[in-house]
């Protein structure tokens, strides 16, 4: 009767990383799908913006592509599922800014729908209070998750943050038809600006809480 060799180093090492993927993965499909739910509703709730379908081609691939990154991507390298090497978090860093900027404003894309025009002036607090909203019940869903706490790179926060963030943000851009950059600057991408510093440091907070657990 042979003996059972026991596990090398590396056997080891390789099942109790594919351990800790599995575990990743058990948080991350449940978060994915309730995040999925937060963009939805207030969709439903405030309406989508009329002029949607009008847009370029250009602009919607944009903005789809924009999804996919927060969504799906940024979520995924912050708690650790898949990983990329420094020159593709650059790439990928500087893609979301620019990305961001089309998708927000339309440019360098015109629009000439009638609803791009549409007066935002008696109600303007009202993008800020559903990038806001959006923006704090994905954080929820972070912190739940424990998403901010699954790798030891204090980067992972930035990329939880800025994926939650980038979802507030499309949420109003698909919501709101204003493209003016006196409309968009202060109270789509300054909601998301302030939702990502808030995260950081929420972020910061629940990694601090629990290596001190």
């Amino acid at each position: 009767m042979s003996t059972r060799r026991p596990p090398s180093a590396l056997e080891a090492i390789s099942a109790e990383l594919g351990h800790e993927q599995q575990e990743r993965r058990a948080h991350f499909q449940p978060a994915l799908l309730l995040s999925l739910v937060v963009v939805i509703a207030p969709l439903v709730v405030f309406g989508v913006r009329p002029d949607l379908l009008e847009l370029p081609p250009e602009r919607l691939a944009v903005q789809i592509l924009l999804w996919v990154l927060c969504l799906v991507v940024f979520p995924a390298l912050g708690v650790g599922i898949f990983f990329v090497g420094r020159r593709m978090r650059y790439a990928l860093a500087l893609a979301a800014v620019a990305l961001t900027v089309v998708a927000s404003t339309g440019w360098p894309f015109s629009s000439s729908s009638p609803a791009a025009a549409h007066d935002h002036a008696m109600a303007p607090l009202g993008c800020l209070s559903v990038t806001l909203i959006t923006g704090v019940a994905m954080l929820g869903i972070g912190v739940i998750s424990g998403a901010f706490v699954q790798r030891r790179r204090v980067s992972a926060v930035f990329w939880v943050a800025a994926g939650l963030s980038l979802v507030a943000l499309n949420v109003v851009t698909w919501h709101c038809p204003a493209s003016g950059m006196l409309h968009v600057v202060p109270l789509h991408l300054g909601g998301a600006a302030a939702l990502l510093g808030l995260a950081a440091v929420v972020g910061w907070f629940v990694r601090r809480r629990d290596a001190e657990a």
